[in-house]
């Protein structure tokens, strides 16, 4: 038997696990923080795909021992959903640091993985990206505001792209606000 998964439902898939972890007991998982918001679609894409509004959630992990080599990232799950019908995508970054800037309650938040998205891959029609491959680059940077210790507030930019490695790479970049709550 041929089991066929679409990158829509394995993306709507992966954006319904870190809603129900956000829900589920964060403490025992190893959660550290939540973070939702919206981000506005491709806003530097060559194809500018839409104007619409991109829902995203993200769960921050404890740092794992075996990756405090890399000055303690906080690996990340997560994923952006286009209200319209474009690219949207599911990720996960091994690789996330928050940065305090002194003793002010601002920070940067920087992370880097992978993502999959269901975006065109070839073929790209007027106002659409082509992405040249299922699974690309994903990298956030963001400056966040702590409002209270638990409670932060972040606007910042996502991106993803090929790095070159497919025959195209349109890329996809949003740029939104998020609101994270720490346990």
């Amino acid at each position: 038997m041929k089991i066929n998964i679409s990158a829509r439902r394995l993306i709507a898939g992966a954006i319904s696990l870190c809603i129900a972890a956000v829900f589920a007991s964060p403490a025992s998982a190893f959660v550290n923080e939540v973070r939702g918001g919206f981000y506005a679609h491709d806003m530097f894409g060559p194809a500018h795909e839409s104007d619409g509004l991109d829902l995203t959630g993200e769960i921050v992990f404890d740092t794992p021992s075996f990756l405090a080599w890399a000055f303690n990232p906080r690996p990340r799950l997560g994923g952006t959903l286009n209200t319209n019908g474009d690219t949207s995508l599911a990720y996960i970054d091994p690789f996330g640091w928050t940065i305090d800037l002194g003793e002010s309650p601002f920070f940067v938040d920087a992370s880097l993985g992978a993502a999959i998205h269901d975006g065109r891959i070839h073929g790209s029609r007027t106002g659409q990206n082509q992405y040249g491959c299922r699974w690309n680059f994903h990298e956030t940077l963001s400056l966040g505001y702590r409002v209270a210790p638990n409670l932060s507030i972040l606007t910042g930019i996502e991106h993803i792209s090929n790095a070159g490695l497919c025959s195209v790479n349109d890329g996809l970049t949003n740029i939104g606000m998020r609101v994270g709550y720490s346990f």
